[in-house]
């Protein structure tokens, strides 16, 4: 079944949503947006879901190997235009399972951060499916997420060209991220074939988490299996 991160959560009761309604990653910000987290809540949400999940490498099949031994989503730790120094900062007060850089940050910056790597490649306008493809083997050291160009580095909710992205799928596992809903991930799942998806503001209602929203929105995307 696909792979579900639930991102941007500012709560403890976010994070147990979450958990109860089947997702296998959890992401907080700590890049300077909206939707930063504070530290200690950062914290607690660390002590909630338990010990670190140690992920050697940063390959589609490890993260869902760790996630199922481990028994509990993932901990992603979200970063934009940081440098290591800041990362790793953060990393000394919370144990993150895995590093998401979202701000177009150099590949070999993937290859500097003692976790696992996610590392987001913004679709801009007059990319094809080659340059996409070329652009995530540039980083070989990070799990490739595929989200819509914007001068913030995404988050933004706007949805990528899926066509474009089912290209790229075909020949890379991907996240796909930018726009997706529960009314609409199901279709987003069967056109691109993505390897996970990612959501942020398609689960919010008023800019705060909702929970039946986080709960339809991961049945929806583990309805439609990815061959």
């Amino acid at each position: 079944m696909t792979f579900v991160k639930i991102c941007s959560v500012r709560a403890v009761e976010h994070v147990v949503w979450a958990r109860e309604a089947g997702a296998d990653e959890i992401g907080m910000i700590f890049a300077d947006a909206p939707r930063r987290i504070d530290l200690k809540v950062a914290r607690a949400v660390r002590r909630e879901l338990g010990p670190r999940v140690e992920i050697l490498e940063s390959r589609t099949d490890t993260f869902e190997r760790e996630r199922r031994a481990a028994d509990q989503p993932l901990l992603v730790g979200v970063f934009a235009r940081q440098s290591v120094d800041e990362i790793e900062r953060v990393l000394d007060q919370v144990d993150l399972d895995v590093v998401q850089l979202s701000g177009g940050e150099h590949p070999a910056l993937a290859g500097r951060i003692r976790r696992a790597v996610v590392r987001v490649v913004h679709m801009a306008d007059g990319m094809d499916a080659g340059s996409v493809v070329r652009e995530i083997d540039r980083a070989p050291d990070a799990v490739a997420m595929l989200d819509a160009s914007s001068r913030q580095g995404g988050g933004t909710g706007e949805r990528v060209d899926w066509s474009l992205a089912a290209q790229v799928a075909a020949q890379r596992p991907v996240v796909l991220a930018g726009g997706l809903n529960p009314d609409n991930v199901g279709e987003a799942v069967r056109t691109v074939r993505p390897w996970a998806v990612d959501v942020s503001s398609g689960v919010e209602t008023e800019g705060a988490k909702d929970r039946e929203k986080i709960r339809a929105f991961i049945a929806a995307a583990k309805a439609e299996a990815v061959s």
